[in-house]
């Protein structure tokens, strides 16, 4: 790899949790160049398995802005799951993996950092509201005109401070896996059971607009305008009591009075093994027997983490959730 020789004439400030890509393609036209002249002058050769931590040095020297800060604005260049840096801990981890999300940051801080192009930021599965302008930046916003004013809605960001309590009460790891699983599982129930006798969709339809009164997929709305009872139900999944209720009762009797109790779906109950929640409960305690088969620490491997966690202070004992099966389970 050959080091350019001398610093571009303007150097672009990054947004924080930005890709690599979003910001070379920044760069590169407000110095009067294409993606792929920055990238040759970069001296960097753009193979698929090229690492991304091949930029940094580089652009380090064409910005003039030093390398620790590079990092701590661009999650590719951060190399450890592990942290006890000031800045990093909690940050997106920037991996190819399918649940990882890199989505258009909110246009109007993009707008209020003075950025007129679009950029694309590393995220977490919990950022679907910009509080600050309330906007939907969630599911469904693949570019910075699909993102939704949601003023109308203050349940939908009161449920994102929820979603963010979850997180503290339950942990990451937990949490993020149940939102997909939760938010698949809802939406596949009301399609088959919601009748919209008062025109709620048809209303949020007409309501929920993106930019430049753009209009919004149906699947997208739903999201939004359910976007607290998927919360709510993301908590019951993340939570380990119901596990545990169904492991002494051997039903989930427990967890479906919770879906109606707490305003999830009222009435609902499954009505075959097809039911998506009946489905989805089956294949976690599959999930579970395995692990209590082979070892708790395949918990790490099956339920990853989306963010840079600290380092463990030395002889701090750890807490981890077991599988509510006994260890060495025989199935």
């Amino acid at each position: 790899m050959t080091m350019p020789a001398r610093r571009l004439p303007r150097a672009l400030p990054p947004f924080h949790d930005e890709t690599v890509d979003s910001y070379v393609t920044r760069l590169a036209p407000a110095n009067a160049l294409t993606a792929s002249e920055l990238v040759a002058y970069l001296g960097v050769r753009p193979r698929k398995k090229t690492p991304r931590t091949d930029f940094l040095t580089p652009l380090s020297v064409v910005t003039g802005l030093p390398a620790d800060t590079l990092r701590l604005a661009l999650p590719e260049f951060m190399t450890d799951h592990v942290s006890d840096e000031p800045g990093h801990i909690g940050r997106p981890l920037a991996l190819d993996k399918p649940r990882t999300l890199k989505r258009p940051a909110c246009r109007r801080c993009v707008r209020a950092a003075g950025i007129d192009e679009a950029v694309t930021c590393w995220t977490t599965h919990d950022r679907n509201v910009c509080r600050r302008h309330r906007l939907w930046i969630g599911g469904g916003c693949n570019q910075p005109e699909d993102q939704i004013d949601i003023s109308m809605l203050p349940s939908t960001v009161s449920a994102d401070r929820h979603h963010r309590n979850l997180i503290t009460r339950h942990g990451r790891r937990w949490v993020s896996d149940a939102f997909p699983d939760a938010r698949d599982i809802f939406l596949g129930l009301i399609r088959d059971q919601y009748a919209d006798p008062f025109g709620l969709v048809a209303a949020a339809l007409e309501q929920l607009r993106g930019q430049d009164n753009r209009p919004v997929e149906v699947e997208t709305a739903l999201m939004v305008l359910f976007h607290p009872q998927i919360v709510t139900l993301t908590g019951l999944l993340a939570c380990p009591t119901w596990e545990q209720r169904a492991m002494q009762s051997g039903d989930i009797d427990w967890l479906i009075r919770e879906i109606t109790m707490r305003d999830v779906l009222i009435g609902y109950v499954p009505h075959d093994k097809t039911d998506p929640l009946i489905d989805w409960v089956t294949k976690r305690f599959a999930t579970h027997k395995f692990v209590a088969r082979h070892g708790w620490h395949l918990y790490k491997i099956l339920f990853p983490e989306e963010t840079v966690q600290p380092l463990p202070a030395p002889g701090a004992r750890v807490h981890r959730r077991t599988s509510p099966i006994r260890f060495g389970y025989v199935y």
